[in-house]
Parts: C-alpha cells; sequence; structure tokens
C-alpha cells in the first residue's frame, strides 16, 4: 500500500468544510439582510406611532390649558364679575363700571379681564391670541398680545365663522370656552384661547422620518400648512395604498391627527448596515478558514504522532505513551487503545517480576492488620488497674482519661449526645492538665437541656487538639480555654474560646474561604478541615466550622450544628458498636 502524508486529508478536509463555512455563511447574510428589513419596518412603524402619540398629547395638553384657563375665571370672583360686566355693557358702561369696582375695594390688587389675559400670556407662552366674544351687544375683543388689543362689534359674523370651523387655520388652533352667569346659568359669551403650531413643529423635527398633520374635524388642516394632503386623502378606502403609506389616525377634542410613513422608507435598510452585515461576513469567513486550517493542522499533527509512536513499537520500544483525553475524540480512543496494548505488553513481559513484590505486599499488609485497636485499648486498662493497685493513683487517673478518651473513639455510636461528647472532651482536657500541670486553665459549660441533644461525635477533641498545637502559650502560665454551647432556635452553636497566641487575619481569612468552600489541603493540618467536612455532610452546607478573632487575644471556633434534623437519628444510632 502506498504511504500517504497527513497533508493529503488536510487538503480534502481544508476544501470541504470551507465550502459548507462559505454557504452557512451566505445564508446568515441573506437572513440578516432579511431580518434587518423586518426590524426596521418595525422600528419605523413604532417610530411612527410614536410621532402619533406625541402629537396627540400635544393637543390634549393644549386643550388642558384652555380647561384650566377657563376654570380659572370662575376661580377669581372679581375676575368673572369683570368679565361679565365686560358682556353686558358697551365699552363705556364697562368702565364706569370697572372703575366703581376698584374704588370700592379695600385693596390696591383689584383683578379684571387685562390682568387675568397677562396672567394667561405669562403662564402660557404658546398661546398666540386670546378672543372675548359677548353674545349680548356683539363685541369681539382680540388680545394678540398683553398690549395689542383689537375690539370690534363683528360678534355675530365671528360666532358663525366659528361654527363653520373657523377655530382651526393654518398655523394655529383654537378651543372655545363658554362662560355663563353662574347665578342665572345664562350664556353671556365666550372666550377663545388660539394656540400657535410651535410645539407640533418641535415634535415632527424630533421624528424626521414620518410626517404628522393635524386637521380640524371639518377638514381645515392646521398642521404643516396649505398645500399639502388632505384630510380627504388619509380617510379614502384603501389609503395606505393610494400613497404608499403607512397611515395612523387619533382623534382628540375637535382635532383629527395623521401619521404617515412611505412604505419604501420604512423598510429599507441603510447602505452602512448593508456593508456592516458583509463585513462581519467577510470577518466570519476569514476567521472560520483560520480556525479551520488551525484544528486541521493539529488533526494532521496528532495522526502523524500515533504513525510515530507504531513506527517506534515496531524497533521495540513499548514504553511508548500518546498524549489523551479521557473524553476525547476517535484519535483519543485509538491513542488508549495503543497505549493499553504497550502497557499489557509489558506487562506480561513483566508479569513474574511484579507478582513477586505484590507477594512481599500482601505479607506486609498481614502483619499489619495483627494490631488490633481493642487488645491496645484492654492493655491500658490493665495497666491502670495495675497502678492503682501500687498506690500511684495519679498515673491511673492519666490511664483512666485516655482509655475513656481511646474508647470514645471505638465503642460508641456514630451519633451521641452533647453531654457525652463534652465528658470526652472533659476527659481528654485532663490529659493535658498533666502534660502541662500549671500552664492553662480550662472550662466546659453546658445547660441541662442541651445535654440530650444528639451530635456526632468526634467533633471537639480535633479543635482542642489544634489549640495545644498551634495556640498554647508556653512561656506564660495565664492560658486559658473555654467550651460552652448555646441554642439559637433550630440551631446549636458550640464555642470554644482560648487566649492564646491566635491567626493572623490574612491567614484567618483564607482558612474560613477553605471552610466556607469545603476544601482540604493534605499539606497542612486537617484536623478543623475533617471536622467541617463532617459537620456539612451531616448537617448541611450552612453549618460547619468558623473562626474569629478571640477577645482580646486568642481564637473563638464556632461549630454550627442543627438541633431537631438529627433527633430522628439518636434512636437507629444508639446502638452502634
Amino acid at each position: 500500500m502506498e504511504n500517504k502524508s497527513p497533508g493529503h486529508l488536510f487538503q480534502k478536509l481544508f476544501f470541504s468544510y470551507s465550502a459548507v463555512l462559505i454557504l452557512i455563511v451566505g445564508v446568515l447574510i441573506l437572513y440578516s439582510v432579511s431580518s434587518s428589513r423586518t426590524r426596521m419596518l418595525e422600528t419605523n412603524q413604532d417610530y411612527a406611532g410614536k410621532l402619533c402619540g406625541e402629537a396627540v398629547l400635544e393637543v390634549s395638553r393644549v386643550s388642558s390649558d384652555a380647561d384650566y384657563l377657563h376654570r380659572a375665571i370662575y376661580q377669581n370672583s372679581s375676575e368673572l364679575e369683570d368679565l361679565l360686566n365686560y358682556f353686558r355693557y358697551d365699552t363705556e358702561e364697562y368702565l364706569k363700571r370697572h372703575l366703581d369696582t376698584y374704588a370700592s375695594s379695600n385693596t390696591l390688587d383689584n383683578k379684571d379681564i387685562y390682568s387675568y389675559v397677562e396672567n394667561a400670556y405669562s403662564a402660557y407662552p404658546d398661546i398666540k391670541e386670546i378672543e372675548f366674544i359677548s353674545y349680548t351687544n356683539n363685541k369681539t375683543t382680540v388680545f394678540y398680545s398683553e398690549n395689542d388689543i383689537r375690539v370690534n362689534h363683528e360678534g355675530r359674523e365671528r360666532r358663525k365663522e366659528i361654527l363653520d370651523g373657523g377655530l382651526a387655520m393654518p398655523g394655529s388652533y383654537s378651543f372655545q370656552k363658554e362662560i355663563r352667569d353662574p347665578l342665572s346659568m345664562r350664556m353671556e359669551g365666550c372666550i377663545v384661547f388660539t394656540f400657535d403650531t410651535g410645539s407640533m413643529k418641535k415634535i415632527q423635527e424630533k421624528y424626521p422620518m414620518a410626517e404628522v398633520y393635524l386637521y380640524h374635524k371639518n377638514g381645515n388642516q392646521v398642521f404643516p400648512g396649505a398645500d399639502s394632503l388632505l384630510l380627504e386623502d388619509f380617510q379614502q378606502k384603501d389609503a395606505d395604498k393610494k400613497l404608499g403609506s403607512y397611515i395612523q389616525l387619533q382623534s382628540v377634542e375637535d382635532y383629527i391627527v395623521a401619521a404617515r410613513l412611505d412604505k419604501h422608507t420604512a423598510a429599507s435598510v441603510p447602505a452602512v448596515h448593508i456593508f456592516a452585515i458583509l463585513g462581519i461576513g467577510a470577518v466570519l469567513v476569514i476567521t472560520g478558514e483560520i480556525l479551520i486550517s488551525s484544528y486541521l493542522k493539529r488533526l494532521t499533527k496528532r495522526l502523524d504522532g500515533i504513525l510515530q509512536g507504531m513506527d517506534q513499537v515496531q524497533t521495540g520500544n513499548l514504553k511508548v505513551q500518546l498524549p489523551e483525553h479521557e473524553h476525547g475524540d476517535e484519535l483519543d480512543m485509538i491513542a488508549h487503545h495503543f497505549n493499553r496494548m504497550c502497557r499489557e505488553l509489558e506487562s506480561y513481559i513483566q508479569k513474574s517480576y511484579l507478582a513477586e513484590i505484590e507477594q512481599q505486599n500482601a505479607e506486609m499488609q498481614a502483619l499489619q492488620s495483627q494490631i488490633n485497636p481493642h487488645f491496645l485499648y484492654n492493655t491500658l486498662e490493665a495497666i491502670r488497674m495495675k497502678a492503682i493497685c501500687n498506690g500511684d493513683r495519679e498515673v491511673g487517673k492519666m490511664l483512666y482519661s485516655l482509655a475513656v478518651t481511646f474508647r470514645s473513639q471505638l465503642k460508641e455510636a456514630d451519633v451521641i449526645t452533647l453531654m457525652q461528647e463534652l465528658h470526652y472532651c472533659k476527659k481528654y482536657l485532663e490529659l493535658f492538665e498533666y502534660r502541662y500541670q500549671g500552664k492553662f486553665r480550662s472550662s466546659v459549660e453546658c445547660g441541662p437541656e442541651l445535654s440530650n441533644i444528639p451530635v456526632i461525635k468526634f467533633i471537639l477533641q480535633p479543635i482542642i487538639e489544634n489549640y495545644f498545637i498551634h495556640g498554647i502559650r508556653m512561656e506564660e502560665s495565664d492560658n486559658e480555654i473555654r467550651i460552652y454551647a448555646r441554642c439559637v432556635e433550630e440551631d446549636l452553636y458550640i464555642h470554644v474560646e482560648d487566649n492564646g497566641r491566635g491567626m493572623p487575619g490574612k491567614d484567618m481569612e483564607s482558612k474560613n474561604r477553605e471552610l466556607r468552600n469545603n476544601e482540604m489541603d493534605t499539606r497542612k493540618s486537617i484536623g478543623v478541615t475533617n471536622v467541617n467536612r463532617r459537620l456539612r455532610a451531616a448537617y448541611g452546607d450552612t453549618c460547619g466550622v468558623f473562626l474569629e478573632a478571640g477577645r482580646p487575644r486568642g481564637m473563638h471556633v464556632i461549630l454550627k450544628l442543627k438541633v431537631r434534623e438529627r433527633e430522628t437519628d439518636e434512636e437507629s444510632n444508639a446502638g452502634g458498636g
């Protein structure tokens, strides 16, 4: 068979993957352009809706301003009385009554229609004019500004003009408010508030892609002005198709707001977006080609490594091992079986030598298993009795404490009472009292209500042992260790406080992090870590060991356990041996 280099496979796979990549990127480009058109259409339709909505809000705001100005007349009796006089009487009689009212007033600040107009122009800058029309004498007064006032007696013609739709003109729109006498409820006249369309122009500038139109219900166009689309153009059948636009119509008060968005403009994707999509596609193709080339090079390199390994086996080197990954691909499986074959061949060759080593190991384990822990316990008890018989009660007491401690690890159940655990703890402390006489004091406290709470055994001895290894100050004689238990709701807290050397802040923070993460560093002391892992396994992740700095010195170790969760285990474990 002809030998072929991995390069042949590389070329075939590279061209195949490249064709697939280009096809996928092309489809993605078409999909992206189509999606962009859809998104642009939805965005622009929403855009036109916002334009129409803001225009409606603007008309509603202006209408509310007119309503407020109308109500303000009735809230000030002097202004209302002055306006009613203005409507009822001619100019000479009105001025006479106005002066009489002013003269009889106790204040200098007498309200009249002129102060009312002045306040209206100050509060609402977009007011274009305020018009008073009397129904009694047909007098019409128009305030174009605070100082530009025009009076005529064409009220009847003006009222007819209003009825014919004269409230709406290009560039301005008005609201008519009737004025009644509160006592007789007779209509004396009306006020016409005319507003400029400057705010509507600002809204149009804010949304330049769409167009907004404002019409009076009779068809008069208010905004943007003459020589544009009529209201009938929007209300005709199939107006959106005839105008080639998306149309929205909303009525507010006596006005109709129309928003128009050209369909071609709404769905068009900006050239910048198309170039961006094409650029991203090109980047994807180039990046994909680089990744494919890199992947195929690694693949052919692995194939070349397998071939080289086979060549070495042919030369008799059975120790060759190919790199492999546990959850790899088929090449890793080939490498795994190749390595296994080499190991089995090597094992077969060295079979007799390895068998002899295994025999020696078995004999060593048999010797070690002959050491019986119960034999050690019984021997300690025999030595203790011998010491008592010889009158050495202190040695006997030491041996008794050691035997009790040793027995607690052999014969007790996995779960014991808190009182038992503290009893073994006292015996363990007694051994150290003999060892370090006069160097430290100890105290163990437990209320009777806590004595029968079940706990897993052997959780305090490693903490105490850790204190005597790392915390006790041998050069001082005021060493003290205190052990006490407290119960808070369903949680049991066992506190171990000492006044020893303590632990630097950074080391304590690192150790607490290790305990929270349930980690174990076998290169360091594992007593505290072992207790923490056992507590978390037995009572849940919220329990465990927590370290704090002692006050004013030393270490404060807190063991947190659950009370109720272990009560059901007490009887099942009480008979354990």
